[in-house]
Parts: C-alpha cells; structure tokens; sequence
C-alpha cells in the first residue's frame, strides 16, 4: 500500500514540477512582452501585467507542495533535537495529523473561494484553482507521512539505541 501512495506521491511532483517549468517560462515570456510592448510600441498590456502575480503565486504555492514531499518545509526541531527517538515520533504524528487537518478544513474553504473569484473575475478566477489543488497535495502528503510514520514506528530497542552515550 505504502508503495502505490509513493507512486502517486512521486507522479504528482513529476506533474508539479512540468507546471512549475510551464509557469515560470510563461512568466518570462509575459514579462519580456510587456516590457517590449510598453517601451517600443507604447501599448501596454494590463492583462498580461495582471497574469504576473497569478503565476507567482503558482509558482510559490507549487514550490512549497515539493517542499512538503521533499520534507524540506520550515521545522522547529530545537527543543525535539533533545528527545527520544518516541517523543519525535509522536511529535511527528501530532504534526502530520494536524497539518492534514488544517489543509482539509483550507480544502473546503478554498473551493468557496474559487467560486467567488470565478463570479467577480470571469474567467480569470479559474487561476484561483491552485489553492484547491494545494490544500489537496499538501493534506495528501501529510496523511502519507502519517502513514509511513505509523509503518516505521521506532520500538523500544530503537529508543533505547538512539541515546547518546554519556
């Protein structure tokens, strides 16, 4: 089971990763037309200075998801560094399980939110679909760290391993 959770975790960041390159090439070219446009021809181009920021958000929320699936994202791990092997264990479980809690109850709202902006923007609220797609990655990768947690749970001889000597 772990291994088919790997395999759509490792296609969805094959996929994030191709819209990432689409995005930010999409977001040179808008940049050097529209600089090209105002400063030759004088005709600039509000809607592709308006689609800037949309693509950086992309590409921001993107990033953060493969940062997520890469375990790089920010981590207090101060005082935890001084644990035991079961006190991580449990802190990584209490993390994954309220991360996946927090980006389900984001999930629901974010698609309110996508409605709204399709109702005020037309056609340019559908851009807003990477905040549904983000909640829903990172709430995935979260119940698939809890999961691999719960396989990998260390024992009592692993905690006991883990001590330094003194």
């Amino acid at each position: 089971m772990i291994k088919g959770i790997k395999r759509v975790d490792d296609a969805l960041a094959l996929f994030e990763k191709s819209v990432i390159v689409f995005c930010f090439s999409m977001l040179v070219c808008f940049i050097v037309f529209n600089i090209l446009s105002r400063n030759l021809f004088h005709l600039p181009s509000h809607k592709i200075f308006e689609a800037g920021p949309n693509l950086v958000l992309w590409l921001a929320l993107l990033g953060a998801s493969l940062a997520l699936k890469r375990q790089r994202h920010i981590r207090l791990e101060l005082v935890l560094r001084y644990c035991s092997g079961r006190i991580r264990w449990w802190a990584a479980v209490a993390v994954n399980l309220f991360g996946a809690l927090v980006m389900g109850v984001l999930l629901v709202a974010s698609f309110e939110f996508v409605n709204n902006e399709m109702v005020m923007f037309g056609g340019w609220g559908r851009l807003s679909m990477i905040f549904p797609f983000f909640f829903s990655a990172a709430a995935f990768r979260y119940l698939a760290a809890l999961l691999n947690g719960f396989l990998t749970r260390p024992t009592a001889d692993a905690t006991q391993r883990a001590k330094p000597a003194r």
